[in-house]
């Protein structure tokens, strides 16, 4: 193989010797083209892929991540267990990424996973796996501790918007005394995921999970926070009163996030997005009430008993009597309706309603136009019924055609259009590059086919240059080869007509020639 090459080397530089100065000049000129332009397509390709670049190199060379979003902690004991194993990684992501070999991620893993890490969620119960017969009482309470805050760690975060959290438990020692006994106490400092965010639900959640999994601890001595320090929990958990109006406020919050959803839905349809806002004003009635209603009808009367006495005297001083005296009991109906009135019924409503208007273009110019009376009764009507307007509970609604302030929006969409632009005309230009050092190689190779073929056919020098043109005269044919040639095309003709009598003449030829042999 090696002398293959040299023989090559060899004839592209006798070939190269054998060009001319101008020759020379354009085949040097169109490489050199040619290798920029495939270098500013490289070029251009890698600086338009943004930050695709680097996995892209990354990819070309079989580096893939291992592990990422690690603590500095944990990438420095991965990275101690990768050298002591012989492993080969690139830091990326100020050291938070580690990136090994393709081929060997899932060797890696298994490795790393039989030594624990990483080291997410703290340490469990398996502190325990290991029997420490010399360790005192306060040493197991303490591990006991550190493990309840482990298995809390890894339950939390397997929720979805949790990143990452550390539990701190505080377990006052028992005594005897109960007026000295305190309570324990816990913290949570959660990190939430990137673009994700903790709902009520869920803190309440994870405060129940702590308060359940802790003997004696309460829901009024845990504290959630973020990693910002602010506070998630609520603040008024021990006051009932503080924590009646919390409530209160939170229904309202969301009676009224409620109803602007629902009216921003219908209008984003109908007029678009950021063509209206809507905000509600709900006053809610927090009164449990309990009423009894006991009703009457006097018309209508059941009799339920009748008692009837006689009484007759005789041989009286004033005569005979006979008295009769009769009592009627009737049951009068009668209807009782016990009415609980629970918290949170909406007592009035107040909804404000700013509608953007439309814009044409005038002489060049974009111009606000008011919408008409019609459209804003129409938009009033569709508000009321979304909101679930009643005029008889005193509600109020505003509609007003306004002109928005959409230059930061127009401005933003500027700018997205001429970033738009640029990449289109990058794209030109990839492509035009990719066109022009195609033609320029074509070129290449049409000037080294053209100058290696008169290299190897050099033109031959005509009669008259070399003054032989009277040496070499044309002589006329004979009559023998005259006749030949005849003879040569009647065969061919009748071949051409009747093949099978010329085989049968060439095997009589051939069976005459072998017994001439034998004789």
């Amino acid at each position: 193989m090696s002398e293959f090459f040299r023989q090559v080397i060899t004839q592209v530089a006798e070939l190269w010797q054998k060009l001319s100065f101008q020759q020379k000049l354009i085949t040097a000129s169109l490489v050199g083209f040619t290798l920029l332009g495939l270098f500013s397509l490289l070029f251009f390709a890698g600086s338009g892929g943004g930050g695709g670049g680097g996995s892209g190199a990354r990819a070309a060379a079989g580096m893939v991540p291992l592990y990422s979003e690690l603590t500095l902690e944990e990438a420095s004991l991965i990275t101690d267990n990768l050298n002591k194993g012989g492993f080969k990684y690139t830091l990326a992501n100020n050291g938070t990424s580690i990136h090994v070999n393709s081929k060997q991620v899932h060797e890696i893993r298994m490795a790393l996973a039989r030594e624990g890490l990483p080291r997410r969620g703290g340490v469990g119960y398996e502190l325990f796996d290991k029997t420490n017969l010399g360790a005192t009482d306060m040493v197991q309470r303490l591990n006991r501790q550190r493990a309840l805050e482990g298995e809390l760690q890894r339950t939390i975060e397997s929720l979805d918007e949790v990143k990452s959290v550390r539990v701190h438990i505080v377990v006052p020692e028992h005594t005897i005394f109960l007026d000295q006994q305190r309570d324990s106490k816990a913290t949570v400092v959660v990190r939430p995921t990137i673009g994700r965010e903790l709902t009520r639900e869920q803190i309440r959640g994870i405060t129940h999970l702590v308060a359940s999994s802790v003997d004696g601890l309460k829901i009024q001595n845990i504290s959630i926070v973020d990693v910002t320090g602010k506070l998630l929990s609520s603040p008024f958990t021990g006051d009932d009163g503080s924590m009646i109006s919390s409530h209160n406020r939170e229904l309202r919050q969301n009676v009224e996030k409620h109803l602007v959803n629902k009216a921003n839905q219908m209008l984003a349809g109908v007029l678009g997005h950021s063509k209206a806002i809507i905000q509600v004003d709900a006053d809610l009635d927090f009164d449990k009430v309990e009423k009894e209603i006991l009703t009457f009808d006097p018309e209508s009367r059941v009799t339920r008993s009748e008692e009837r006495q006689e009484e007759n005297t005789k041989n009286a001083p004033d005569g005979d009597h006979q008295r009769e005296r009769s009592v009627t009991n009737y049951e009068i109906d009668r209807t009782v309706q016990k009415v609980v009135q629970e918290i949170g019924s909406i007592k009035r409503l107040t909804v404000s309603v700013a509608v953007d208007g439309r814009y044409d273009m005038v002489e060049g110019k974009r111009t606000f136009i008011d919408r008409t009376q019609e459209e804003m009764q129409k938009i009033e009507e569709l508000v009321k019924n979304a909101v679930g307007y009643d005029l008889a509970r005193g509600d109020q609604i505003t509609v007003a055609s306004l002109q928005f302030d959409n230059e930061l929006a127009r401005m933003m969409g500027d700018e997205w259009e001429r970033e738009e632009a640029r990449a289109q005309r990058a794209n030109i230009i990839k492509i035009a590059l990719v066109i022009v050092a195609v033609i320029i190689l074509l070129l290449l190779v049409r000037s080294i086919a053209k100058a290696v073929a008169e290299v190897m056919n050099p033109p031959v020098p005509r009669l008259e240059e070399l003054g032989l043109e009277n040496l070499i005269e044309e002589e006329p044919p004979s009559e023998a080869e005259m006749r030949a040639s005849a003879i040569l095309e009647k065969v061919e003709l009748l071949t051409n007509q009747a093949p099978v009598n010329i085989a049968s003449i060439i095997r009589q030829w051939l069976v005459e020639g072998v017994g001439e042999k034998h004789h």
